[in-house]
């Protein structure tokens, strides 16, 4: 059986230079292309173990990873192989039943996000020991770009911060190519989907937390393929994310000042500062855009997504080697899932919901 962190055997017991050991639960698309490449960018890593029911899955989990052992579930992994970690890449509605069954182990986990589905928070292990061991892939607040621009808002370059903007829309079918949860209602969609990154990195640019969200959903190609949130804060702050399913990619933040705007077309770009008035600074800013652009399109390994994926693997890890506390934590997590549920009731209710006591513990 797997251990818990500083237990006789477990990560920090163990002699310098042996590899963490690793399981994954999930290989689809996600693990393919960016977990499983962050791991083998990342020193004394070693995946033992790979769960999946699809055969086609465990097919490529055997090519990809030939000396990992391969299962159809991820209670006959966690039975038989003694882990120091697992990843959780499976679709959403898998990810309470795992994550239940992981902590009760005393198993560290790094969750895909979301935590938890509509009305799931109930059935959540949240005991003592069970809050210490989960961390969740908000990735985006791990790329650098994304930390300076919270750094600039709070710093006050653009003055009191009035609005912020978010808009996230992703080419869903280039997630399709192993599954196609991502299309089905029972798993959250866009907002569960686009949601949870949406909201973890507002609030780690923002020093405060909303009091109210609301939330307005329509179609297009698929059912609630689009979809905006509105947060309002006390200080008159307000921020809205426009999410969506659509043919491109596309992620872009502005933040309005009194004195200017914070402006990031692409994460892959730079950050504009434009004070009021100012052309000058667009046109720079394009130039620089441009060469940030170009460099990332060359090394792809330094790009938002991957470089992102990579670096809170890393942190995850170092937290699970030193058994230190994770960030984002459980609790992290937990506030996410109080505020994409909220969403969730004013989308169905039709008017804004409170979020004074959405947030804190499980």
């Amino acid at each position: 059986m797997s251990q818990a962190i500083g237990s006789p055997g477990g990560p920090r017991d163990r002699a310098p230079g042996i590899p963490t050991r690793v399981g994954i639960a999930g290989f689809g698309r996600l693990a393919r292309r960016y977990y499983l490449p962050a791991f083998r960018g990342l020193a004394g890593i070693h995946v033992v173990a790979v769960a999946d029911p699809l055969h086609a899955s465990q097919a490529a989990a055997k090519a990809k990873i030939p000396r990992a052992t391969i299962y159809s579930d991820h209670r006959t992994l966690l039975a038989h192989e003694p882990l120091d970690a697992l990843l959780v890449a499976s679709p959403p509605s898998t990810h309470l039943r795992i994550w239940n069954d992981a902590s009760q182990l005393g198993l560290p986990v790094f969750m895909e996000k979301p935590l938890a589905l509509h009305e799931e928070l109930v059935r959540l292990e949240g005991s003592a020991q069970a809050r210490s061991l989960l961390m969740v892939d908000f990735n985006r607040r791990f790329w650098p770009t994304y930390q300076r621009l919270g750094a600039f808002s709070r710093g006050g370059v653009i003055g009191r911060v009035d609005d912020i903007q978010f808009l996230l829309h992703v080419n869903v079918l280039s997630w399709c190519s192993v599954t196609r949860h991502r299309l089905s209602p029972s798993e959250g969609g866009v907002l569960y989907d686009l949601g949870s990154q949406a909201l973890d990195l507002i609030s780690s640019i923002v020093p405060e937390e909303p009091v109210r969200i609301s939330a307005e959903a329509w179609s297009e190609r698929w059912a609630s393929d689009h979809l905006r949130l509105f947060l309002h804060f006390t200080s008159g702050l307000t921020a809205q994310c426009d999410l969506a399913y659509t043919r491109r990619n596309r992620e872009r933040v502005v933040i309005h000042g009194s004195a200017g705007r914070l402006r990031l077309d692409d994460p892959n770009m730079t950050i504009r500062w434009e004070p009021r008035g100012s052309r000058n600074a667009r046109l720079r800013g394009w130039c620089r855009d441009g060469m940030a652009f170009g460099y990332r399109a060359l090394w792809r390994d330094r790009s938002m997504m991957r470089y992102s994926i990579r670096a809170a693997i890393g942190a995850f890890l170092r937290s699970v080697r030193g058994g230190e506390p994770f960030s984002p934590s459980f609790e992290d997590a937990v506030r996410v899932a109080r505020w994409l549920e909220a969403a969730w009731r004013s989308g169905v209710e039709g008017r804004p919901v409170s979020l004074i006591c959405a947030s804190g513990s499980a």
